[in-house]
C-alpha cells in the first residue's frame, strides 16, 4: 500500500485511488520521463537535479506524477516494454544517509535503481 510518512502528496493518492491499486507495481505504464540537471527548487534554494515521471495504471484510469529531487543511481529502461511489472519505493530515512528514498524496478531487463532525497506525488 501507499504507506509512506514523508512523500509529499501521498495523502491525496490514498484518498482518491482505490485500495487495490495502491501499490506502485500497479502503475507500470510510463507515460513521460523528464530529467533536469540544473533545476531551481524552493526547498534547496539552489540548483538540484530533478526527475519527473508520469505513470498510469494498466487501464489508464489513474495517472500519477512523481517528482524526484536530488537523485543519483542508475536508469536503463526497455523502450518497448516500459516498466513491465512496475517499480517499488522504499523509505530509508533511518539509515543516516542523505538520500531518503530508494526507487527500483522489479524487471531484470530494466536497471532502474535510484536514490533521492525528496519525492512529491500528484494525481493528474
Amino acid at each position: 500500500m501507499f504507506n509512506y510518512k514523508y512523500i509529499k502528496g501521498i495523502d491525496l493518492l490514498i484518498k482518491e485511488i482505490p485500495a487495490h491499486l495502491q501499490y506502485w507495481h500497479e502503475f507500470s505504464k510510463l507515460q513521460e520521463l523528464n530529467y533536469n540537471i540544473r533545476a531551481i527548487d524552493e526547498y534547496y534554494c539552489d540548483y538540484t537535479n530533478i526527475m519527473t515521471l508520469i505513470f498510469s495504471d494498466v487501464q489508464e484510469q489513474y495517472t500519477i506524477k512523481l517528482t524526484l529531487y536530488n537523485i543519483d543511481g542508475d536508469l536503463n529502461i526497455d523502450m518497448v516494454n516500459g516498466f513491465g511489472s512496475g517499480f517499488a519505493i522504499d523509505e530509508i530515512f533511518d539509515s543516516g544517509e542523505e538520500k531518503m528514498y530508494h526507487i527500483y524496478s522489479f524487471e531484470s531487463d530494466n536497471s532502474f535503481d535510484l536514490y533521492c532525497e525528496k519525492i512529491k506525488a500528484e494525481l493528474l
